[in-house]
């Protein structure tokens, strides 16, 4: 896919290659291939990125085991650390309610704000134009498969239900007037209506970095029949005025999983997602869920520079959990792997080189922006559910 957007800060134009991954061992095909005829495979998880002018842009997609869905239990969202922060951020706080007929497009809506909100990143919006070009899309897919072009979240004009070859087409072509543009699709080849679509998303690297970003508007569609699983999450902002909004404040970073919040488990299926982490870094199909943290706040914006010199995690004994770190653009330090990936811009995210027992952790994080105000939140505790 290809989108194109607009933010506060200026890199400079980067293009990054679209590459596409295989879904779990079982599957068959070329390392380009999205494996068996369409809605026969079980889990694949694709992620594609590239950035347009100065602005990130992504999309991607994500899946769970259509065998066994377990719905992540709804977070409770924290207090935002104090003090140590500014009163200068941008996010969203309150958002009309949403208007969704039916309980999956709400429960949907309502867990990715939920994390949004625990995790410092603002609330999305509903936007009925977002709805439209997303339940177009899973429409597209449903029909004709996800071996149309070159990647799922392209269409191919004279296919049944064509609304445009891009997500920022199909946005556009919506009446979505978008400053920034982004899609994942989750659960692709799920026939389970019930598949846990929105945290199998989250419960990645790249795609829960884009879900955690900058949109302030979204739009949710849904697969049927044999696609039920399936979800195309549309975010943006809008072209007047989006781009200065959801930016936290002075001292402050997006969290997640966030301080007192559950997740249903501990297992980050790492080889199902693409672009991979690096083989080299974690070499085994499985790791533990990610901790992914957000320093794009009003410090960054400005001009700063992120420096993490600890970024650990601890089991309840107080014994360290191994991982590995990886940093997007403009975040480096101590132990840091630089990771080029358009999606995790400003992000930094400790992976636990194992899946996580049940039980309570807690995450260490010493970082610094230059110029900037001194972060906030440098300890907070998550658990993992018992399963």
């Amino acid at each position: 896919m290809e989108t194109a957007g607009k933010s506060g800060r200026q890199r400079g134009a980067r293009q990054r290659k679209m590459r596409a991954g295989r879904g779990r061992a079982r599957m068959r095909g070329p390392a380009h291939s999205f494996g068996p005829p369409p809605f026969r495979m079980q889990s694949l998880k694709l992620l594609f990125a590239l950035t347009a002018a100065s602005a990130l842009v992504a999309c991607g997609g994500g899946s769970g085991d259509a065998s066994s869905p377990t719905p992540a239990p709804a977070p409770s969202p924290t207090p935002a650390p104090s003090p140590g922060v500014g009163s200068n951020g941008t996010l969203q706080t309150v958002v009309p309610a949403a208007v969704y007929a039916d309980a999956r497009h709400r429960d949907g809506f309502d867990q990715l704000n939920a994390v949004r909100l625990g995790a410092g990143a603002g609330l999305l919006a509903q936007s009925t134009a977002l709805d439209t070009s997303a339940q177009d899309h899973a429409d597209y897919l449903t029909t004709n498969g996800y071996n149309t072009a070159s990647s799922p979240h392209y269409e191919t004009a004279g296919y049944t239900g064509y609304t445009g070859v891009q997500p920022s087409d199909r946005m556009t072509n919506a009446g979505y007037s978008w400053g920034y543009a982004a899609e994942v699709i989750g659960d692709i080849g799920s026939s389970s209506a019930s598949s846990d679509c929105v945290g199998d998303l989250l419960d990645t690297v790249y795609h829960a970095a884009i879900m955690l970003g900058r949109a302030v508007d979204v739009g949710f569609g849904y697969g049927t029949g044999t696609a039920a699983g399936m979800c195309t999450i549309d975010m943006g902002s809008p072209l007047a005025g989006g781009s200065a909004l959801q930016i936290p404040p002075s001292g402050a970073v997006v969290a997640y999983p966030f301080g007192g919040s559950t997740v249903a488990h501990g297992t980050f299926r790492v080889a199902n997602e693409s672009p991979r982490v690096s083989t080299t870094l974690l070499p085994n199909a499985t790791a533990g869920t990610p901790i992914v943290v957000g320093f794009r706040n009003q410090d960054v914006v400005a001009g700063g520079t992120v420096t993490i010199t600890r970024f650990s995690l601890a089991d309840a004994s107080g014994a360290t959990v191994p991982g590995v770190i990886l940093g997007g653009a403009g975040v480096g330090g101590t132990n840091v792997n630089a990771d080029s990936d358009a999606g995790l811009e400003d992000f930094g995210v400790f992976v636990p080189s194992s899946p996580l027992a049940a039980g309570s952790y807690t995450v260490t994080l010493q970082a610094s922006i230059s110029g900037g105000r001194a972060l906030a939140l440098s300890t907070w505790s998550f658990t993992v559910a018992a399963l």
